[in-house]
């Protein structure tokens, strides 16, 4: 499973490194808390949550505990890290959503497909190290299949108590949690069903990283042909979650679709 994120030759290179690990992410600072207001940072990593890359202009979802809705737009001047101030009026549970998306070209090689980036071959790595390819791998390139990558990147802040939460319908795959994402604890098992368009989802790659973990560090979950999967924690802390259809690298491509979520998990309930 591939990301990416940021456009353009002095960048291609830059691309396509990120485009191999980097994925962006939404959080807030805590998940529980008591203040009024609470910072909530987003970004592209290639560590899980330790942001390297600003998402750039974008808009984000607040559902309120009582259901309301409002939008926040974040500038597009930020670096590093895209960082906004969530005000926290009432009790309950703070749902936090975005989406964003990126044009990719595929072309086959070897009878597989395979994300086309155009640079020159002495800024990529040898062919056999890399499942991307470049013009120069062809003697005549052939016309690419242009697709969307899509993330939707999701979290949970909740001010002094939890209140019910719901899938977001807005992306395209949902996930809905058995257990409320911020009464989620260490070493018990949570229950998840994974949807899309109100169906159960199979062919299902599910990843689990802890804070600081890359894409090769992340736990598969496996999800059942009815959607459902488990998820454990092995420690208290942050971790991301992340959803994707399986891709068939020996069919044509189509649309991608990625749901990503932040967690906050609590230490080992005694109880």
């Amino acid at each position: 499973m591939k990301k990416y994120i940021i456009p353009s030759l002095v960048l291609s290179s830059l691309f396509c490194s990120i485009v191999q690990a980097h994925e962006p992410y939404v959080a807030p600072l805590g998940y529980i808390t008591s203040n009024t207001q609470i910072p909530v940072i987003g970004g592209y990593a290639e560590e899980a949550l330790n942001a390297e890359h600003a998402l750039g202009k974008i808009s984000f979802t607040i559902i309120q505990p009582d259901n309301k809705k409002s939008e926040i737009q974040t500038s597009e001047n930020a670096k590093t890290a895209t960082v906004f101030d969530l005000t926290l009026k009432d009790q309950g549970t703070y749902q936090i959503s975005a989406q964003t998306a990126y044009p990719l070209k595929y072309v086959q090689h070897n009878k597989q497909w395979k994300m086309l980036f155009d640079m020159p071959a002495d800024q990529a790595s040898p062919i056999s190290e890399r499942d991307y390819v470049i013009p120069s791998d062809f003697k005549k390139v052939p016309t690419p299949v242009e697709i969307t990558r899509e993330w939707s990147i999701q979290s949970f802040v909740s001010k002094e108590k939890t209140s019910p939460v719901h899938s977001i319908t807005t992306s395209p795959i949902q996930v809905e949690f058995k257990t409320h994402p911020n009464s989620i604890y260490a070493q018990q098992p949570v229950q998840i069903i994974i949807k899309k368009s109100d169906q159960a989802l199979k062919n299902v790659e599910l990843l689990v990283r802890a804070q600081g973990q890359t894409d090769k560090q992340a736990q598969k979950v496996i999800v059942s042909s009815d959607g459902s999967a488990t998820l454990n924690f092995p420690h208290s802390g942050q971790y991301l979650i992340e959803v994707s259809e399986t891709i068939d690298t020996t069919t044509k491509p189509v649309n991608q679709y990625y749901t990503i979520i932040s967690l906050g998990v609590l230490p080992v309930s005694t109880e």
